[in-house]
């Protein structure tokens, strides 16, 4: 499950454009000033091969590196690129010295001004467990259009081992769009997770998630008929007859599997990492509370104070009987909320006037709306197949202990459970020290190997 707070991110793509008469190459790097008090690093590597200039996009504060960009030109001492696709753009004037650009970056029609300088030294991120090609097994592009066959839907990576393989293993994705290898912070762990246990002998099936056009008016429901379309694709294929699925999910992905496998039967198993169990409400208030106190930055009365707002809001969105209500109600919530509060304990909660309008785009959406209305316990005592759930112990986005306890509860069959409470790992089921998001990508390893033997183990010998 990701943070219930807005981040704001660059979305690259790639591109070039004729040789300029200016020497452009190097690494120009700036800030982009997203709030009075809150700013984000981008950086911009440009190199010619022959008579094209090639340019990559870097925001190393959110660990993406090495992004290609399109729709790119450089005339008249101007520097422009943009990316419909997600409402990105950027127009920047070269300095009469030739060392800076004075640019403004907008996206989804808000402006930031950014300068880009030349002299930054360009920083990378070692993933050492980023597998790599030549793989010893197949890796195929398998894409699937929807039902009318109209448009294009589902896009992943299909890999087989050399022999017959053991099973197939489907992969779903956390909150937010994810690519197929559940990219973040640099990190690939469903690239990781999948070259394991195709080297082990079975095969894997990892997607991007639905075009973006479509994702931002899809929930959890349409994530789960992308998973049917795809079990029943997949299973017509001649090299995956008789071969037992299953689902591998984590976060809000775990969920996902959770509505699949309980009212389709050629599921044969689940696996749930950093996954959820409880109500998205006691998600979010359990998020809120431990990232605040790891962080430091408030006292613990003001952390309590924090979580009794979010709780009446949240309440505010169970209560209601539409999108619309639920708006409405948490707008009257907020404004009346805020209004008993010092200017300084406004900041401090971010109820102002900024906050409110993150909130209210957020919570506008139909999955954010949707996932209030979700309870997992409903589908967790439908399931009658063999469940392997790996939490890490020092998650602070959703709560180990919770999902351990709810597993157990709701699931009919408890003895084809096996739950593992991993010590000293994150969400990520990372090893780490705080458990804090701000770690994932200071930290090279993208999952621990006792996690992925954990997994091979059980599919080889639980089910």
């Amino acid at each position: 499950m990701r943070l219930s707070f807005v981040l704001f991110s660059i979305l690259f793509l790639c591109a070039a454009c004729t040789l300029p008469a200016q020497n452009l190459s190097g690494y120009w790097e700036g800030k982009i000033g997203i709030t009075k008090t809150d700013s984000l690093t981008i950086g911009l590597q440009i190199d010619y091969q022959g008579d094209t200039l090639y340019v990559e996009l870097d925001s190393p504060d959110q660990y993406f590196t090495g992004q290609p960009v399109t729709k790119v030109s450089f005339k008249d001492s101007v520097l422009s690129f943009r990316v419909p696709e997600f409402g990105l753009s950027y127009n920047g004037s070269l300095s009469a010295d030739g060392r800076s650009f004075d640019g403004i970056c907008t996206q989804h029609g808000q402006k930031f001004g950014c300068r880009l300088s030349q002299g930054a030294q360009r920083k990378s991120f070692p993933r050492p467990q980023t597998p790599a090609p030549p793989y010893p097994y197949r890796a195929e592009e398998v894409n699937f259009r929807d039902r009318d066959g109209k448009r294009g839907l589902v896009y992943g990576t299909l890999t087989m081992p050399k022999e017959q393989p053991k099973g197939l293993v489907i992969f779903i994705s956390g909150s937010g769009w994810q690519d197929r290898d559940e990219t973040i912070c640099a990190h690939h762990p469903f690239a990781v997770i999948a070259d394991t246990l195709t080297k082990a002998g079975f095969a894997t099936y990892r997607f991007d998630d639905l075009p973006t056009a479509i994702f931002r008016k899809s929930t959890t429901f349409d994530f789960a008929n992308a998973v049917q379309l795809i079990l029943d694709s997949l299973l017509q294929r001649t090299d995956l007859q008789n071969v037992k699925v299953g689902l591998l999910g984590h976060s809000e992905g775990s969920l996902v599997a959770t509505i699949v496998a309980s009212k389709d039967k050629r599921v044969g198993f689940t696996i749930h990492l950093g996954g959820v169990a409880q109500p998205f409400d006691e998600i979010l208030l359990y998020q809120s509370e431990a990232i605040n106190r790891a962080s430091g930055k408030l006292s613990e009365k003001e952390i309590m104070n924090s979580v009794v707002i979010n709780r009446q809001i949240y309440e505010g969105i169970k209560k209601s009987k539409s999108k619309e209500d639920a708006l409405e109600r948490i707008g009257k919530i907020w404004d009346e909320l805020s209004s008993q509060l010092t200017e300084d304990e406004r900041q401090k909660y971010n109820m102002t006037p900024e906050g409110k309008f993150t909130m209210i785009q957020t919570f506008s959406s139909p999955w954010f709306y949707t996932l209030f209305q979700i309870d997992p316990a409903k589908y967790l005592k439908k399931i009658k197949t063999p469940v392997l759930a790996v939490s890490g112990e020092m998650d602070l986005q959703v709560n180990a202990i919770a999902t351990g306890n709810n597993l157990t509860k709701y699931l009919k069959k408890k003895e084809l459970l096996r739950f593992i409470n991993a010590k000293g790992l994150n969400h990520l089921l990372q090893p780490c020290s705080t458990g804090s998001p701000e770690e994932y990508g200071q930290i090279e390893t993208t999952i621990a190997p006792e996690v992925l033997e954990i997994i091979v183990h059980w599919l080889e010998t639980g089910l």
